[in-house]
């Protein structure tokens, strides 16, 4: 990986010079801040303000895509102009298009069973926190209590084996994640949209490993940009940290502003 900095000419020459540029961001530890619980995670009114500047940049289409249910995401950017994408790409929704994985309808009853079974298992008071986002469900632990480590990964590891084969596990940060085996993932979802908008060049950024189906996506052919470094990452490029997003979007728009006229 190399610092993204480090290219910034090259990459601005790239972005100037696309007829039509998506460019798709995560949401939680790109956008906004990492939260202890999903509920307290806000966007900075710079980072909004620099997504309607690149939203309005001429042709520039803005691709939030989330792990959150597509709802939530958008309530919480609150822009129209943009794209969503929502439970790691199962569901998609922006000016003339709208999108949902058949496959994940079909698994809907399995994981709200799964997600009540876990909440079962981890009342509040334990510090786990479980989302049933309808198409895929969320264990968080971010808020584990001392001493409950041993336990909550030996009872994870149980319900893990007997999970559902049509439905898998993976993990991120401070949370599990459950979701429909052959359903759509982030790198699909760029793929849809992409084409959709017939867009000739791709700029995603995302900070975990659900990000990393993305950056697989635009391997040869787009700029993909993680936040934060980590060694086997399918990006081509990192920034140091989260406080960097807001420069990545304002220097987007800056490139275009030279270049797309």
């Amino acid at each position: 990986m190399k610092l993204f900095w480090k290219d910034a000419a090259a990459v601005a020459a790239r972005l100037a010079a696309a007829p039509r540029l998506l460019v798709t961001l995560d949401f939680d530890g790109t956008l906004a801040a990492l939260a202890n619980s999903p509920g307290l995670a806000r966007l900075e009114p710079g980072l909004k303000a620099a997504l309607r500047d690149l939203a309005a940049a001429p042709g520039v289409f803005v691709f939030i895509l989330s792990g959150r249910p597509l709802k939530n995401v958008r309530a919480l950017v609150g822009q129209r102009r943009l794209y969503y994408g929502g439970n790691h790409g199962i569901e998609i929704k922006g000016p003339g298009f709208a999108w949902r994985d058949a496959g994940a309808l079909k698994v809907r009853s399995l994981v709200a069973g799964i997600a009540d079974a876990v909440s079962r298992k981890f009342p509040p008071a334990s510090g786990v926190l479980v989302e049933n986002k309808i198409y895929s469900a969320s264990v968080h632990y971010r808020n584990l209590t001392a001493g409950s480590w041993r336990a909550f990964f030996s009872r994870m590891k149980a319900l893990m084996a007997a999970t559902n084969e049509a439905l898998y596990w993976r993990g991120g940060h401070k949370v599990f994640e459950l979701l429909p085996r052959e359903a759509a993932h982030k790198g699909d979802a760029v793929r849809k949209l992409s084409g959709h908008l017939k867009s000739s060049l791709s700029l995603a950024a995302g900070d975990d490993l659900t990000d990393e189906d993305m950056f697989a996506a635009l391997a040869g052919r787009g700029v993909a940009v993680r936040v934060g470094r980590k060694a086997g990452s399918k990006a081509g490029y990192y920034l140091a940290g989260q406080e960097e997003v807001l420069r990545l979007l304002r220097f987007i728009t800056a490139a275009r502003d030279r270049g797309v006229k």
